[in-house]
């Protein structure tokens, strides 16, 4: 059901987040065109900075972030503390397949068996993520670099 889904609600200009059983709608409105998965939300968010630098090391989405600083710096603003690097970040969250990931959800990249690159999956194919110094923080598609080899799960 709806119920349990996050809705974005804007007051005196300010846009919050609630879950839709506790939202009355008055006058015969609907919140659907509004109701939207918190992942959805977050990707939403993380696509406010495409075309922001990389910086290696760094966690400003503005400034520049490397790969698991803008992760990281995505999720504080929703209210999530996740570590700082791609693996510390894989073993934080709840592991899925990557068949299952959905919006919102962590991909990992692997290379001679190490994972190296984390990325924001949007539910479509495609990633969010600080990519390199050369194209900053881009959406691709979610192979662009090689297929993922792990995904985690930040919100439940």
């Amino acid at each position: 059901s709806n119920n349990s889904k996050w809705v974005a609600v804007k007051v005196k200009g300010k846009v919050g987040y609630t879950q839709g059983k506790y939202i009355t709608i008055a006058n015969g409105a609907t919140a659907s065109a509004t109701t939207m998965s918190k992942g959805q939300s977050v990707v939403n968010y993380a696509k406010r900075f495409l075309g922001n630098p990389y910086r290696w090391g760094g966690t400003s989405l503005t400034n520049g972030a490397d790969c698991s600083g803008f992760v990281q710096s995505i999720y504080s603003n929703f209210g999530y503390s996740i570590p700082r690097t791609a693996t510390t970040q894989y073993a934080f969250g709840r592991k899925i397949a990557v068949e299952e990931a959905q919006a919102g959800d962590l991909l990992f990249y692997s290379y001679y068996g190490e994972i190296e690159h984390v990325a924001l999956y949007t539910g479509e194919g495609t990633i969010v993520h600080a990519s390199t110094e050369e194209t900053g923080i881009i959406e691709t598609p979610m192979d662009y670099g090689g297929y993922p080899s792990h995904a985690v799960r930040i919100i439940e």
